[in-house]
């Protein structure tokens, strides 16, 4: 296969052409070995055959891949190019597929002949035949070993390099994972450091508000105690001056409405009580005079004393009920007229009592 031109082709589709052409060059070199297999039993062929097939196949998928790659990209000339080559590919594979044919099945024939005159020498007896015979059974034994030995050698080589490469990996993985575990142990570092310093202003703050609360309770029964002292003492002072007073003026206010009620009323009106009369404190007079006379001579100076002091008081008691009555008349006569006429009417029953006394005392 000539060397594909790489003048515009894009650097990926320049790398699968590369890979296209090795695997082409394989199919040449196994085709040329299935043409010139001699002496070699049908195994080797068989073996060789399917390597062939195999990597046919592998081109085929390598050729649609490229057409794919082809119809996708921007550039029309780009596409034109690798379409170009694609189709020059193809029938440069084409002509391979049948000289792949053309050589496994010459290669068979081939083996079917030698096979077939090996078993006519051998029928015939021959001792070059025979010891030919071995000496390819040997060969092909040794070819196949050998064979063998450089395909075990190959799996045994690429197992390797995966085996590597899977390590690369896990190493990789793990120097990641490293990493990745240092930063979290960092990160998980910094956030117990802030987990203790939120811890630490956790604490203050209870003990700040505890204190607080505390503080708000004694503010609190302090006001509730100057509340209640300032409430006793608005109480103490409305009492001196509004309800002790309050009682005096309610009176006042009051005896205007009984005055004119005892105007409107005349039931409700007090009885004016006058003096005695000159008459009647002479009379009273006379009789002591002879309750006297009946007691004895001390006795009845005793109560002409008694009689003159009466007098002084009865004069004074016209005084007074005069000076009653004529405030009675200007404010409050009812209750005037009362208080002017419980004082002579004391006086008199003073009298009395006196005189009666008096006499008891001489009888």
């Amino acid at each position: 296969m000539p060397p594909i031109q790489s003048t515009v082709v894009p650097r990926h589709i320049q790398v699968q052409m590369d890979a296209l052409r090795k695997q082409y060059h394989g199919l040449d070199s196994l085709i040329s070995r299935l043409k010139t297999l001699t002496g070699s039993p049908l195994s080797v062929q068989q073996e060789l055959a399917r390597s062939a097939r195999e990597e046919s196949k592998a081109i085929e998928s390598k050729i649609e891949d490229l057409r794919l790659l082809a119809d996708e990209q921007d550039r029309e000339l780009d596409r034109i190019l690798v379409v170009a080559m694609l189709e020059k590919i193809e029938t440069q594979f084409k002509q391979q597929q049948q000289a792949l044919r053309q050589a496994i099945l010459s290669s068979k024939q081939t083996i079917d002949r030698e096979a077939k005159s090996e078993r006519e020498l051998l029928l015939k007896g021959s001792k070059s035949a025979i010891e030919l015979s071995e000496i390819r059974r040997r060969g092909a034994g040794q070819g196949n070993d050998a064979e063998y030995m450089l395909n075990t050698s190959k799996e045994h080589n690429e197992s390797l390099s995966r085996t590597l490469k899977l390590m690369q990996q896990e190493v990789e993985r793990t120097a990641h994972s490293a990493k990745v575990i240092d930063e979290s142990s960092k990160t998980l570092k910094a956030t117990v450091g802030e987990y203790h310093a939120y811890d630490e202003v956790l604490k203050r703050g209870k003990t700040l508000i505890t204190k607080l609360n505390q503080a708000d309770w004694t503010d609190r029964l302090l006001i509730g105690f100057g509340l209640l002292v300032f409430s006793l003492v608005v109480m103490y002072i409305l009492k001196k001056r509004i309800a002790d007073r309050g009682i005096s003026l309610i009176g006042y206010l009051f005896m205007p409405i009984r005055w004119f009620l005892s105007l409107l009323i005349p039931s409700l009106r007090a009885a004016p009580i006058t003096p005695p009369s000159p008459e009647t404190v002479s009379e009273m007079a006379g009789v002591i005079v002879e309750k006297a006379a009946t007691a004895g001579t001390p006795v009845i100076k005793a109560a002409v004393d008694q009689i003159q002091m009466s007098a002084r008081m009865v004069k004074a008691a016209e005084a007074a009920a005069a000076a009653a009555a004529a405030a009675a008349l200007a404010s409050q006569q009812t209750t005037a007229s009362t208080a002017a006429s419980s004082q002579p009417t004391s006086t008199v029953q003073g009298i009395l009592g006196i005189l009666d006394k008096i006499v008891g005392d001489g009888e």
